[in-house]
């Protein structure tokens, strides 16, 4: 009874990781991370987790793996999957933004440099998808590393922002629900959401 309740234990905590590490996306996850969200007491233990959920996730047989980058613990395809990757790229590149991507490049626009856990924050919802497609499109760039716990990547926008959304500064961005020249995909689901009378970019610009 007892070994059944610790293999329950060891099974949330690497679903608890798992979800971690998909939120942190490119971002990877720290042992300094998971010893906070654990409440546990050193690092190591948090590098345990890591280690533990590393060796339960890579003895599957998936496109994905858990790689270690200095102290960093990430997700991403393995290796012989890359041309794959690489022609999914080619099709985005040439896709027409979708109206979340809009309110993601103009909350990099306003906030720059910025990182993908602050537009986390201030969407309320997870951005790495959209900020994948950004960086595929050439629209935003990596700027640099934030000195932060974690030291997580800043991202700023391109010149090409500029080409994309036919201004020459930042001072001519409309809101966001005057972005009708920018033909969106998934109208129909996204016409769902609440974007009616949201300033996007007044709301989220510096003082």
């Amino acid at each position: 009874m007892v070994q059944l309740e610790l293999k329950k234990d060891q099974i949330m905590k690497n679903k608890i990781i798992e979800a971690l590490m998909y939120f942190q996306g490119d971002q990877g996850l720290s042992p300094e991370q998971v010893k906070e969200v654990f409440d546990l007491e050193k690092d190591q233990e948090g590098k345990k987790l890591l280690n533990d959920f590393m060796e339960f996730y890579n003895a599957r047989e998936g496109g994905t793996k858990v790689f270690v980058f200095g102290e960093i613990y990430k997700i991403a395809t393995i290796e012989p999957l890359k041309d794959y990757v690489s022609k999914l790229v080619s099709i985005v590149r040439y896709q027409k933004l979708s109206k979340a991507a809009i309110e993601v490049a103009g909350i990099v626009a306003y906030k720059q440099p910025i990182t993908k856990s602050m537009i986390n924050e201030i969407r309320g919802v997870a951005s790495d998808q959209v900020v994948n497609t950004l960086l595929v499109k050439n629209l935003i760039e990596e700027v640099g590393i934030s000195p932060t716990p974690g030291k997580p990547v800043l991202y700023g926008i391109t010149n090409k922002f500029y080409d994309y959304f036919k201004i020459k500064s930042l001072q001519e961005l409309p809101n966001l629900s005057e972005f009708d020249f920018v033909q969106s995909i998934d109208e129909e689901q996204e016409e769902e959401q609440s974007y009616e009378g949201f300033n996007l970019f007044s709301s989220q610009r510096e003082n």
